[in-house]
């Protein structure tokens, strides 16, 4: 009967080996993967007459810093507050020349990690490509010496940045964002219906509280169902092998029963039932395809009114502590005997529940040491 405990505890547990493989990233907490972003670098404008301009005649300077989060490997935000100066060329009949518009702006953008979209997450990559799009509102100040007022401008952009890893909590970025301003950004309507800056820019990422992203397994639950149709072919099977060994067993002749002297003698026998509760990892939580298993030993006991059993619960050693396991073995045997006597009506009085937390294992795989057992009794 041994025999045959392992094997069902066996082919039961192929449930548990298909929980698998596939990965989920585990939630974070609000205060997790915030950044602090600073930048330097320069600013070209694209505005009336600017092919006329040398290249350097409308770089400017540009700075900025933000604040940030990483809500998922592919998916961030930040907010920004940047701007200097805005170089613009001129030229009116015989006199032509550059001015400047000094400004601020201010951007709400979505950021797409490339790298982690199109590849495996891990954590320590040493470069990242980063998508930007946002909307942002500039405001020019004015320049006396143009004529020229306040502007005011809704902006949308999009950029690309090189994002690389320097440690932990310090990362080296290059920018480079593309900014539709408004017509009247540089305080000239002329010809464009729209002004333009690029921005280029250098900067240092400075990590926040804990970052990056842990993963769990997902279980394959295709994989789960598959085992658990073909445990209950095998069981079926067993079933009707148990059904003829009871037959054959009813059909044998009485033993004889030989009294020696007037010493009566009381032999008390255990047989192991023909069926095992298996648990996942941690858990005492009855999974509903175990249930058969307990249908199989209540009916057992219903057959033979003459037995008692014994509910012993198991954990395996590889995971928690003694007294962890201890816990949740006793857990994990209530759970059984509870579903006994409620839903099979079983006396309790028939029912002793044991727990040997880890100190036991009956089986040579870990695995297979997170169950409950039967151990029928005669009274």
């Amino acid at each position: 009967m041994k025999k045959t405990l392992l094997t069902l505890a066996a082919i039961a547990l192929t449930a548990s080996t298909a929980l698998a493989q596939e990965k989920a990233f585990l939630p974070t907490k609000f205060a997790d993967n915030w950044f602090i972003q600073v930048q330097g670098g320069a600013s070209y404008t694209i505005s009336e007459n600017y092919k006329d301009a040398s290249f350097s005649d409308l770089v400017s300077p540009h700075a900025a810093i933000s604040l940030g989060k990483h809500f998922s490997p592919q998916v961030g935000a930040r907010i920004q507050a940047g701007g200097w100066q805005s170089r613009n060329y001129y030229k009116t009949g015989n006199s032509d020349g550059t001015y400047k518009i000094n400004y601020m702006q201010f951007n709400a953008d979505g950021l797409l990690n490339l790298t982690n979209l199109f590849m495996p997450y891990q954590e320590d990559r040493g470069f990242n490509l980063i998508g930007i799009a946002g909307i942002g509102y500039a405001h020019g100040f004015k320049n006396k010496d143009r004529g020229i007022g306040r502007t005011n401008s809704i902006v949308p952009r999009v950029g690309l940045q090189a994002d690389f890893r320097l440690n932990e909590l310090l990362n080296f970025n290059i920018e480079v964002a593309g900014n539709l301003m408004s017509d009247n950004f540089n305080g000239r309507v002329e010809g464009k219906k729209y002004d333009g800056v690029v921005d280029a820019l250098v900067g240092l990422s400075f990590k926040l509280g804990n970052n990056g992203f842990k993963t769990v397994d997902i279980p394959d639950y295709d994989a789960i169902n598959n085992s658990i149709n073909t445990l209950r072919q095998q069981l079926q099977g067993k079933d009707a092998e148990i059904n003829n060994l009871k037959t054959e067993l009813a059909n044998k002749p009485e033993p004889k029963v030989i009294v020696q002297e007037t010493k009566e003698v009381k032999e008390q026998t255990e047989v192991l039932m023909n069926a095992v509760v298996v648990f996942r990892i941690g858990s005492a939580k009855l999974e509903q395809n175990q249930d058969i298993n307990i249908f199989n030993a209540a009916r057992y006991l219903k057959d033979n009114p003459n037995v008692n059993v014994v509910v012993t619960g198991y954990a395996d050693k590889s995971t928690g502590t003694a007294a962890i396991n201890q816990r949740l073995s006793e857990k994990r045997a209530e759970a059984v005997a509870k579903v006994l006597i409620d839903k099979y009506d079983i006396a309790a009085t028939r029912i002793t529940t044991k727990a040997s937390g880890d100190k036991e294992q009956l089986f040579p795989t870990d695995q297979w040491n997170r169950v409950v057992v039967f151990t029928a009794v005669t009274k």
